[in-house]
């Protein structure tokens, strides 16, 4: 069931689009503004947002400023907002369709489906992310994203631990992640590999102790566990 997220200030707007849209069958979460928009995304992760401009707190425009930092969802503008030169603004600030109010409810519904169908191939390539735990891997983007941000991580640190969450349940020695990750030969008592996993725990907030990601196999090497 793909789900939409409606950000709208006038509560008569949401109620309509919610009973309509669930009608349709898709699964529906509201917000009342942009600033608590952006909070029920993070948590939600709909396929697609409906959101007005005009809006108390954080309007429209800002709040898909807010929301291209964190994520390409497509995201549809309806307001009474009617001018060309709103219309131009939505556009550059990165929506992918622009309603005008009134509308008609089931052109929205076939401007809905017409989106999903575009983006239908790139949900498959993001169906076949890797999670680990709350880590969400997208390899084709060298993107790591936890709680909605993306991690700022070093190319190398991104395909160590790509490595270790393709390969979950196996252990990787330090010399076969050396080699496939910089492809050298491995050199004994070469640190490369002990540093590099020391400062990606730290930037995915994990521990050697008391670890949730990574796991340190004493006297062998690392690896992600399996999913259980």
């Amino acid at each position: 069931m793909d789900k939409i997220l409606i950000i709208d200030d006038d509560e008569d707007i949401r109620n309509l689009l919610k009973d309509y849209l669930e009608k349709e069958g898709y699964n529906i979460h509201v917000s009342k503004d942009g600033k608590e928009g952006i909070e029920v995304f993070k948590s939600f992760q709909p396929e697609i947002v409906l959101m007005d401009i005009l809006m108390p707190n954080l309007d429209g425009y800002n709040t898909l400023s807010k929301l291209r930092k964190i994520s390409n969802v497509p995201v549809i503008m309806i307001t009474a907002k009617g001018q060309q030169y709103d219309k131009v603004l939505g556009f550059i600030k990165g929506c992918d369709d622009y309603l005008v109010k009134p509308f008609d409810l089931t052109e929205l519904s076939f401007r809905i489906r017409a989106i999903l169908r575009r983006t239908s191939n790139s949900k498959k390539v993001k169906d076949n992310k890797i999670h680990v735990n709350d880590l969400e891997i997208i390899a084709e983007e060298f993107t790591v994203i936890k709680g909605g941000q993306r991690l700022k991580l070093t190319k190398k640190e991104f395909k160590i631990l790509n490595l270790l969450a393709s390969n979950k349940g196996r252990v990787f020695s330090p010399k076969s992640i050396y080699e496939s990750v910089w492809n050298e030969v491995y050199m004994d008592n070469d640190n490369s590999v002990l540093t590099h996993i020391r400062n990606l725990r730290e930037k995915i907030g994990d521990t050697a102790k008391n670890s949730k990601y990574i796991k340190t196999i004493w006297g062998v090497g690392y690896s992600i566990e399996k999913d259980t």
